[in-house]
């Protein structure tokens, strides 16, 4: 019928004597094609000529941005281009009969056109810009689609912020099962596009994108489609500032507050508030991973142990607190006792080689007392002045006790800032080991 309508041209001009009129517009191909806007398109099928044989359809892939990610329900949104491209038997005319026009640009659908569905998709997809069929002269179609779409991703939040998440997009056709989809790209075209034409400079930076060709069956029907495993690495500069730099300020402070000199109930005061700006920073913390997860964050670890060494360090101060009210309490005299016995062995030596000078000038003093007391030989102490001699003892052994218990005290709040210290540097190195992993 096509070619019966351009006959009828030619034997009219032939036939009225003037020379044929060039078919130099687009409209003249449409009508050729027998695609004009009056009667609705011819081909709404799949263009094969054998049925047997499936119909091929290369694509293209070009990520544009990845918009954002939602860890507390595991969604990615992401904008990407699909360039499809396929051959149409029935569609094809000779350039040299139209001023060499070898090209048309038709809505799409003005022809049958693979409609892709997203395997991952969770959302209905936003309205686009109306895409368009470019036609060559030898039946080759291609169409570019925009997608704006919210897939479901899998996210392993262990080494949050310092993660890199693998997504998976899908495309397959499950209208035609004879239809082939594949990628005329190679993995490294596909990378170097995307980074090309990569709009954002968001919080995530894709690294690498990988093609992966799939087969779903379906009881007797086999479909065939295209994986692409995104992975992406997350810049983790914004949450080291807003979270992880503030915590460890805030236990800083809590180790300085420990080595002052401050009172007691001071510094359980500000440890407390220390205590609650953690908390704030846990909250924010908690609106961003996800409530369940098999294997925790190691950020929540970092929290969870900077919060346990924090009250460890109120436990302190009020263990320290409650022996300073109490000078006599076993645990000084134990620290006391240890102490003594240190001294006991370091000084056993001089004493021994001293014992017999200290005898000898001992004999010699008591006799010389007894010569020049005036009370004669027989007696050597009034009784009056015995007792102040005891009081004054006594009291002389209350003030050495409590300069023992304080000098105890000071040596148990050393030992335990040591302790609190190296568990701290422990803490910090089983951290950042697991996060550098």
């Amino acid at each position: 019928m096509m070619w019966e309508a351009f006959l009828a041209i030619l034997t009219l001009s032939v036939a009225t004597g003037a020379a044929p009129e060039q078919l130099c517009k687009y409209d003249n191909i449409i009508q050729y094609l027998n695609i004009s806007s009056e009667r609705p398109p011819p081909l709404r099928t799949i263009p094969k000529e054998d049925w047997e044989e499936p119909l091929k359809v290369e694509i293209q892939f070009i990520l544009m941005s990845i918009l954002s990610v939602t860890e507390k329900l595991q969604t990615v949104t992401v904008y990407f281009l699909v360039i499809m491209k396929w051959k149409d038997v029935f569609v094809t005319w000779n350039p040299q009969d139209f001023c060499n026009i070898s090209k048309l640009v038709l809505p799409v659908d003005t022809f049958w056109s693979p409609y892709i569905v997203i395997y991952e998709q969770v959302d209905e997809e936003k309205s686009l810009s109306r895409p368009f069929l470019s036609i060559t002269h030898n039946g080759i179609i291609s169409t570019t689609q925009q997608h704006q779409v919210t897939i479901t991703c899998n996210l392993e939040m262990h080494k949050f912020p310092f993660d890199t998440q693998t997504c998976t997009i899908s495309l397959f056709s499950f209208n035609h099962p004879d239809l082939i989809l594949q990628s005329n790209q190679t993995t490294d075209e596909v990378n170097k596009n995307s980074k090309l034409y990569h709009l954002t400079n968001g919080e995530w930076k894709f690294t690498n994108i990988n093609i992966i060709p799939s087969r779903v069956e379906d009881e007797e029907e086999v479909f065939t489609g295209i994986i692409y495993e995104i992975s992406m690495k997350r810049r983790p500069i914004l949450y080291v500032l807003n979270l992880i730099f503030p915590s460890c300020a805030l236990y800083l402070l809590d180790m300085t507050i420990l080595f002052s000199s401050s009172s007691y109930g001071d510094k359980i005061s500000f440890q407390l508030s220390l205590i609650i700006g953690e908390s704030v920073l846990a909250l924010i913390l908690k609106d961003i991973i996800p409530t369940s997860s098999d294997d925790p964050p190691i950020i929540v670890m970092f929290f969870i142990g900077v919060f346990v060494l924090m009250i460890m360090g109120i436990l302190e101060t009020c263990l320290l607190m409650q022996l300073k009210k109490k000078p006599l309490h076993p645990i000084l005299k134990a620290i006391k006792l240890l102490r003594c016995r240190k001294q006991a062995r370091t000084t056993s030596g001089n004493l021994l080689s001293k014992q017999g000078d200290s005898l000898t000038e001992t004999a010699r003093g008591q006799e010389e007392r007894r010569d020049s007391s005036p009370l004669g030989k027989g007696n050597t102490e009034l009784p009056m002045l015995t007792g102040t001699i005891n009081a004054e003892g006594q009291r002389i052994g209350t003030q050495a006790e409590l300069q023992e218990c304080e000098s105890a005290l000071l040596v148990l709040d050393q030992v335990l800032f040591c302790s609190h210290l190296l568990l701290s540097l422990l803490f910090s190195i089983i951290i950042i080991v697991q996060w550098s992993s």
